[in-house]
């Protein structure tokens, strides 16, 4: 008990409950201010009158939202699925495969992660333009997989070069060639790699403003961050904060529920990179 209440513990405490704070407090205020009339939302108080849950289905049915958020989520499931793939398919080559001039293609991957998307952002315009992908899906999912970032094949790569190489002795005995070692032996095993690099396609995709605002113009194609940033411009031609808030709410529950059911893997990959740094 004594240990518990100790004064590290203590310190602890409060600063995880202030950090705590500060993170609830936005998000507790942006959900009751969806539930208020648009003339409450300027008072000074915490909770509405009557919750006015109908400002869920009017942002919903008046901006049609059902159908960005079809958009958002065929892109984003595509990106994930794809993305995951190549990179881990990438970067076993790179952690298992002797070949000539591996670790330049390895520097070449690490390289790019110091390329911000606006050195590129024309040049990917122009050649898009060329291939006829402007205003289509194919605009904003090909390039995203089949250029997947780098950080994902270099996260995946350290995670693969800890499994020890004798599960692949093991499964060359029993008759696996270099595809079915990766398909059952590396890919099952890297569950918590694999987990952390979805999370992140996930909220790379899903937040994404600027590649939809660049390649898109068919109002049918525009997803989720396009059409908030829409009202957002229009609620200052005409005030309607409690439906911002309410598209704000359905537009940042989803990614807080994919965190909260894939949390364990997130913690294994830390945990071990926690093991591999102290086996070394």
């Amino acid at each position: 008990m004594k240990k518990l209440f100790n004064i590290n513990n203590i310190f602890l405490i409060i600063t995880i409950t202030f950090i705590l704070c500060l993170v609830l407090f936005p998000l507790t205020w942006i959900f009751l201010a969806s539930l208020k009339t648009q003339n409450e939302v300027y008072l000074f108080k915490w909770f509405p009158n009557e919750p006015q849950w109908i400002n869920y289905y009017e942002a919903w049915s008046t901006y049609d939202f059902g159908r960005y958020f079809f958009n958002t989520i065929l892109i984003t499931g595509i990106n994930m699925f794809m993305g995951a793939i190549i990179a881990s398919m990438t970067a076993f080559a790179l952690a298992r495969l002797n070949f000539p001039g591996r670790n330049i293609i390895f520097g070449l991957v690490l390289s790019t992660m110091m390329l911000p998307f606006a050195a590129y952002m024309i040049p990917n315009f122009l050649l898009f333009r060329w291939l006829g992908w402007i205003d289509t899906y194919t605009v904003l999912t090909v390039p995203f997989f089949l250029a997947v970032p780098g950080f994902f094949i270099f996260l995946m790569r350290q995670y693969y070069m800890g499994i020890p190489k004798e599960l692949d002795e093991a499964a060359k005995i029993d008759g696996c060639n270099f595809f079915k070692i990766y398909w059952y032996v590396a890919l099952p095993l890297s569950k918590p790699a694999i987990t952390t690099i979805l999370i992140f396609i996930f909220l790379a995709n899903w937040e994404d403003l600027i590649r939809p605002v660049l390649f898109i113009n068919s109002e049918d194609l525009r997803t989720l961050s396009i059409a908030l940033a829409l009202l957002n411009e229009a609620a200052e031609e005409a005030p309607k904060h409690h439906l911002m808030m309410s598209v704000t709410v359905m537009f940042i529950i989803l990614p807080i529920l994919i965190y909260l059911f894939f949390q364990k893997y997130f913690r294994d990959m830390g945990q071990s990179g926690l093991d591999s740094v102290s086996q070394r």
